[in-house]
């Protein structure tokens, strides 16, 4: 179960720190200037901000398990998506979508850590849960600086596939 709750949360802090990276390539590439760049950062954070109390209530009512699942597969079919937009509101579409599979990851991953682990054993993996999210947080910004520059800015969220099918 921590591997699972790891690799959801690194997806997701992943996602967010390569997406920054990305903004200007997207936006060169699409010709579409600072409002595709703001429209993809905000879709995802205003509709994540907003579903993630709904989201940790279907957890409660559907299990942490099944969220999660449902919020991981969400996440990869939406990183596709994403990565083959080709226009900006397909991008911004996708990216809006992404939000609510991320709401769904969000509440999950430290509730299932929560529900899972004893009081000592919880403290060791909560700590394990904040190192793979740190390694994300750093990873990002250098993977993507790599991927746009090397393979281009889709890469970037193709990559969010892997993770999510392991």
């Amino acid at each position: 179960m921590l591997w699972i709750a790891i690799l959801a949360s690194f997806v997701s802090f992943l996602d967010s720190s390569v997406t920054n990276v990305a903004l200007p390539a997207i936006s060169h590439e699409l010709s579409d200037g600072i409002t595709t760049q703001q429209w993809v950062v905000d879709a995802y954070l205003i509709i994540l901000g907003s579903l993630i109390l709904v989201a940790g209530s279907l957890s409660d009512l559907l299990g942490r398990g099944v969220v999660l699942h449902a919020g991981l597969i969400g996440f990869g079919a939406t990183s596709v998506m994403f990565a083959l937009a080709p226009t900006a509101w397909v991008l911004i579409l996708a990216r809006a979508l992404q939000s609510v599979a991320g709401a769904l990851l969000v509440p999950s991953y430290l509730a299932l850590i929560m529900s899972n682990f004893e009081e000592k054993p919880r403290a060791k993996a909560i700590g394990q849960w904040t190192a793979g999210t740190t390694v994300a947080f750093i990873a990002g910004p250098l993977l993507g600086g790599v991927l746009v520059d090397s393979v281009g800015w889709r890469w970037v969220f193709g990559i969010n596939v892997l993770p999510v099918a392991v």
